[in-house]
């Protein structure tokens, strides 16, 4: 099907020539000497849209091991869903490998050799890379952890051995089988240990049968049945998968369930401020942190508001506008809406404004165009009342 177009896009390249080719690159490279690991270890850092304006905002955090491998799918998959509206912007700490077996596993098992060492990668993370990455970047102090195979292994250990550590946990198609799952017979004693536990927990399967299917069983029945009432918890299966495809579907889903009904529909504006308020309040319980009201949500409800209450309107778009000082979207909101008061100095003011930080912050050449067009409209003046 998408063949002609192959074959014309080979003759367009070779009539008007090829200019030399540039990287695309997802996020940066960064490392930190451990004293625990005693070694070198790579990390990856992908920062969210609004990270380089919005410097009062503190995001939180996703560790995701076998950051070498999984790193450019995830972090795509959180600038999608965080655009999106499912879930809140946030960074993404892609931690390389060196050794999974040492790194990942929590006992010595005598079927595999060089076992072990998950207690000293634990450490590390602890007081090494998590101290770090909160000191280089703007965290809010809430910390997700996302494990793949023995990944996932690691991150259930992690959940059994130290729940504080992180407040939310990814398991995908963890390595179950590691020392007749330990996985299930530590996360029980844990759960009937500590009923205090507050966290959200997630597990996912691929295409398993036959006794890595009973292992996961296992360990679903145990949240099932031993779940302190504090975790939430969901258990997927995704049976049209394999073990090394399951990671795509499974991560989206993950962040879809732990951050539940998060999406402030567009259909919703018009139920007024208080209604959102109580939304992002409901859902900040849910999660387990404040989630504010977004940016999108304040804007969309004073735009609701601008037709028919001006007044009102310019104080949201105001408040909108203190949240976020060095947004090129506030400054051409509150633009809108000192227009539509009959205050056109003020309201060229904030449109230029809106140019001057979209320029500064380097936004899209597209997005760039947009705020030059609306400010030229607003601009013109009394003439364009209609000018949004």
């Amino acid at each position: 099907m998408f063949r002609p177009l192959f074959a014309l896009l080979l003759v367009l390249l070779c009539c008007a020539g090829v200019k030399a080719a540039e990287p695309v690159a997802i996020g940066q490279i960064y490392q930190v000497h451990s004293g625990v690991l005693n070694e070198d270890h790579g990390y990856r850092v992908y920062l969210p849209a609004s990270y380089r304006w919005a410097s009062n905002r503190r995001y939180p955090v996703l560790f995701l091991l076998d950051g070498e491998n999984r790193f450019g799918h995830t972090a795509t998959s959180v600038d999608t869903l965080a655009s999106a509206g499912d879930i809140p912007e946030m960074i993404v700490i892609g931690v390389d490998s060196t050794q999974r077996t040492r790194d990942f596993t929590p006992t010595n098992w005598e079927a595999i050799s060089g076992g072990g060492g998950a207690g000293k990668f634990k450490r590390f993370l602890s007081t090494e890379l998590i101290p770090a990455v909160e000191k280089e970047f703007r965290s809010n102090g809430y910390r997700i952890l996302s494990g793949h195979s023995l990944g996932g292994l690691f991150t259930l250990y992690c959940l059994s051995a130290e729940p504080a550590l992180f407040q939310a946990y990814i398991a995908i198609a963890p390595t179950l089988e590691w020392d007749k799952n330990l996985a299930q017979r530590l996360l029980q004693k844990t759960f009937e240990a500590d009923r205090t536990i507050k966290a959200f927990a997630y597990i996912a399967r691929a295409d398993d049968s036959g006794q890595p299917l009973a292992d996961f069983e296992a360990v679903a029945n145990t949240f099932k049945s031993k779940a302190p009432p504090g975790l939430r918890w969901q258990a997927s299966a995704f049976a049209d998968e394999t073990h090394f495809s399951v990671p795509l579907l499974a991560q989206i889903e993950a962040l879809r369930r732990l951050y539940l009904d998060y999406r402030f529909h567009p259909d919703n504006y018009a139920k007024g401020l208080a209604f959102a308020e109580e939304h992002f309040s409901r859902v900040s319980r849910i999660v387990g942190t404040p989630l504010p009201i977004t940016e999108d949500a304040l804007s969309g409800i004073a735009d609701e508001l601008l037709p028919s209450k001006p007044q009102d309107a310019l104080k949201l778009f105001q408040r909108n506008l203190d949240a976020n000082p060095s947004s090129a979207d506030a400054h051409l909101g509150m633009a809108n809406a000192l227009a539509k008061n009959g205050r056109w100095n003020d309201a060229a003011r904030e449109a230029d404004r809106a140019v001057a930080l979209a320029g500064e912050y380097q936004l899209p050449p597209s997005a760039q165009a947009y705020y030059k067009e609306r400010a030229a409209k607003i601009k013109e003046g009394p003439k364009s009342k209609g000018a949004k």
